[in-house]
């Protein structure tokens, strides 16, 4: 990765999304206004980061019409906020070791699944951050990231700065969830979407590029 980036401490939480956009669509709205917003399309989470640069005087970095989303021809042209690119969301993800899961080996420091959450989202930033200071990237919600999805991107991608194939049927996910088992939260477990999908496992964290 060539361009320096910033990245949400955690995922946008219900309070964040609804002093924003007026509404909180999340399936656990009673687990608190600092649990994850989550039951959020791909278009809604790209509609999200649009009105933050919006009110932070940045430039949009998604083009959105009538609720339907696209992005431009790469993700480093705006200043505004954006949905990392998946290769950027493992990056931080890892922070710069070679652990299972974002900042152990053992799922249960440092993220929420099927075995410890009890079936439903928990606030965030309740477990250990990893060697970067980001928490929950691994279980509570998948996140959605920039790319379209194919299987197969990575065997032929760009060596720097991958932003994933020019289209596809689903966009990107990552992390896993409170849902899914300790694979799915490894840093490594690439997974999809139609960008359309909602589903209380579903949340994202947003992004910057640092000086485009």
């Amino acid at each position: 990765l060539t361009h320096d980036f910033y990245m949400g401490e955690t995922e946008v939480t219900q309070e964040e999304y609804q002093a924003v956009m007026g509404t909180n669509p999340s399936g656990f709205s009673s687990c608190g206004s600092t649990c994850p917003v989550e039951s959020i399309t791909w278009h809604e989470a790209a509609e999200y980061a649009n009105a933050i640069s919006l009110l932070d005087g940045l430039t949009e970095c998604f083009s959105c019409v009538d609720g339907e989303c696209s992005t431009p021809e790469s993700p480093y042209t705006c200043d505004g906020y954006r949905l990392p690119t998946e290769a950027e969301w493992e990056y931080a993800a890892r922070g710069g070791t070679d652990y299972l899961y974002a900042g152990s080996n053992t799922l249960d420091d440092v993220g929420w699944d099927q075995f410890n959450a009890s079936y439903k989202t928990h606030p965030v930033a309740q477990k250990i951050p990893n060697d970067l200071g980001l928490y929950d990237m691994s279980g509570n919600v998948w996140e959605w990231v920039w790319d379209w999805f194919d299987e197969d991107y990575y065997s032929s991608s760009p060596s720097s700065d991958p932003e994933g194939p020019t289209s596809a049927h689903s966009r990107a996910k990552r992390g896993g969830s409170w849902n899914d088992g300790e694979s799915y939260a490894r840093v490594s477990r690439r997974s999809m979407n139609r960008d359309s999908y909602l589903d209380p496992d579903v949340g994202f964290r947003l992004s910057r590029t640092v000086n485009p």
